[in-house]
């Protein structure tokens, strides 16, 4: 009797591990996607769109934040990005680049991009769309024009032509207070400043931080005339679908601020 009960505890026991067996070799794995087309949730519990990478929608000509050199994303935000992936545990991964004013309804649809950034600012219209980390940058708006303009103050922009990026915050900023403005949108920065310098435009409303860069670096027969203080904040946009996300990307954020690498990449963009 004792050898028959042993041999019923073999049989049983090698039908759990067979069981077992069966169902790690036909469930999904955690690198597979399910049926939508998103990665599962990780052990942090947020959804990644490709499986150990966060992948990211930018505008890629919106320097120091975002730009092509050669067909490699540099910049203040590329970088960031890195870092907080980095922090994450996962790699960064950029789109090809998304017009600006793509970027939000492409992150609230969802399917292409798990975050948004190229400086955007966080305010209520787009809270309602997506969600946003915290700040990840402080900025106000700057005017630009043609050194032979004669135009050195905002007020004498009145009924003239000003160019900006379409959706951008210097649109709406421009659009609101310059009075009898013409606002003449544009898909990229760089055609604003080719509209400046041919006179299809008189004068141009950006991020401050852009325009510096883009009048020290490239466009030297322009002037910024004046700092628009409007107390912006840039931010990352997240799906409201994927709030532990957020979390996740915030975590990250104090990381690296509490680690001095923001400070480090800040130094090198930003002054």
């Amino acid at each position: 009797m004792k050898l028959k009960k042993w041999s019923l505890l073999a049989v049983v026991g090698a039908l759990v591990a067979a069981l077992a067996l069966f169902g790690c070799s036909s469930g999904d794995d955690g690198a597979k996607k399910d049926e939508g087309g998103s990665a599962p949730a990780t052990e942090s519990g947020y959804a990644l769109i490709n499986d150990g990478k966060l992948t990211v929608a930018a505008s890629l000509d919106f320097p120091p934040f975002e730009n092509l050199n050669g067909d490699k994303p540099e910049g203040f935000e590329v970088e960031l990005m890195q870092a907080l992936a980095e922090e994450m545990g996962v790699e960064c991964e950029y789109l090809p680049s998304t017009k600006f004013d793509t970027i939000v309804p492409l992150i609230q649809t969802g399917g292409k991009a798990d975050v948004g950034v190229s400086g955007i600012t966080i305010n209520d219209e787009r809270l309602e769309q997506v969600d946003f980390t915290d700040p990840i940058c402080d900025v106000n708006q700057g005017i630009t024009v043609l050194k032979e303009s004669g135009i050195t103050e905002v007020n004498q922009l009145e009924g003239k032509k000003v160019g900006a990026q379409t959706g951008t915050t210097g649109y709406e900023w421009a659009a609101e207070n310059i009075k009898d403005v013409e606002m003449v949108g544009f898909d990229e920065m760089t055609a604003v400043y080719a509209a400046l310098q041919s006179g299809q435009i008189d004068a141009i409303a950006v991020d401050l931080p852009v325009t510096n860069y883009y009048v020290k670096t490239a466009y030297t027969d322009c002037e910024v005339i004046a700092e628009i203080p409007t107390g912006e904040q840039y931010g990352i946009a997240v799906s409201k679908d994927n709030p532990e996300l957020t979390k996740a990307l915030n975590e990250a954020i104090k990381a690296v601020r509490d680690s001095g690498k923001y400070d480090e990449i800040a130094a090198k963009w930003l002054q």
